[in-house]
């Protein structure tokens, strides 16, 4: 039998955790007291986590207020670096879909932004803007998934708009 020093009571070895047996001649806690130690910490710091993040989120939304014009060029600019472009379009054509319900369920972001570095790095290889353009157009109820998604020239998708069936027409081009 061992004395538990948090609850004060004699109980079998079976109740205290191995480490915990006389035979390393400490006394620790029971399993019971040491399951609500651990209980009392695990919330204590999830409180502290929900305090930290409601400070923070009300600095953000106070900076954004008085430096929001200044923040907003700042972003502009960084969306323009190279290694952000990708996940920048990828981005916005993700708030834009969501706007329109367009995020399906089985939604896979790394094959989206995928499609995105592969427009941009044919646009370097070909020197032809490519833009990666959803077959069905979200304006008319396409979903914003790789199965929807295809690479095409810029000037082909600024053609295509927001036509579900677009036919390439030579005639369409001057000679």
């Amino acid at each position: 039998m061992i004395n538990c020093n948090s609850c004060k009571v004699e109980k079998l070895e079976e109740d205290f955790h191995r480490s915990s047996k006389r035979a390393t001649g400490r006394q620790y806690s029971c399993k019971s007291c040491q399951a609500q130690t651990n209980l009392k910490r695990y919330h204590s710091k999830l409180s502290a986590d929900l305090e930290y993040k409601d400070k923070k989120a009300a600095y953000d939304k106070d900076r954004r207020k008085q430096n929001g014009e200044e923040l907003r060029a700042y972003d502009r600019e960084r969306a323009k670096l190279p290694h952000r472009r990708a996940a920048h379009n990828e981005d916005t054509r993700k708030r834009r879909a969501k706007l329109k319900d367009a995020i399906p369920e089985d939604y896979d972001r790394s094959g989206v932004l995928s499609m995105y570095r592969l427009a941009q790095k044919f646009s370097k290889l070909t020197g032809v803007e490519m833009h990666v353009d959803h077959i069905i157009p979200i304006a008319v109820g396409g979903k914003h998934n790789t199965g929807n998604l295809q690479l095409l020239a810029g000037t082909l998708n600024i053609l295509k708009g927001a036509k579900p069936h677009f036919q390439l027409s030579w005639k369409a081009y001057s000679k």
